[in-house]
């Protein structure tokens, strides 16, 4: 448990710092495991594979960045912690983990 979450907040603070998110689904993409698992017609090898499985299948991968802040803006909902997103200046800031996107 304290293993995932650490790598959530890593993941949040690299969101946060300006690393484009294909940076980080890269880096942990296919880190294998002891016990890998089927999903569909793929292998999720280690708990980073299925969370970069999960960034890659969001959705926002090939969205421009103007599309993303639309989205946002619709769901109300920060896509690193899941809380609600707040139009602060011109952004859409989390008022939870401080994750920003002007």
């Amino acid at each position: 448990m304290a293993f995932t979450e650490a790598i959530g907040r890593m993941i949040s603070l690299a969101l946060r710092s300006g690393v484009r998110i294909h940076h980080i689904i890269k880096q942990m993409k296919g880190i294998g495991g002891s016990q890998p698992v089927w999903h569909e017609d793929s292998v999720i090898m280690s708990v980073p594979d299925a969370i970069a499985f999960g960034l890659e299948h969001l959705g926002y991968l090939d969205m421009e960045e103007k599309e993303i802040l639309e989205t946002m803006a619709e769901t109300d909902m920060c896509p690193v912690c899941g809380a609600s997103m707040t139009r602060m200046e011109g952004c859409i800031t989390c008022t939870a983990c401080g994750f920003s996107r002007c």
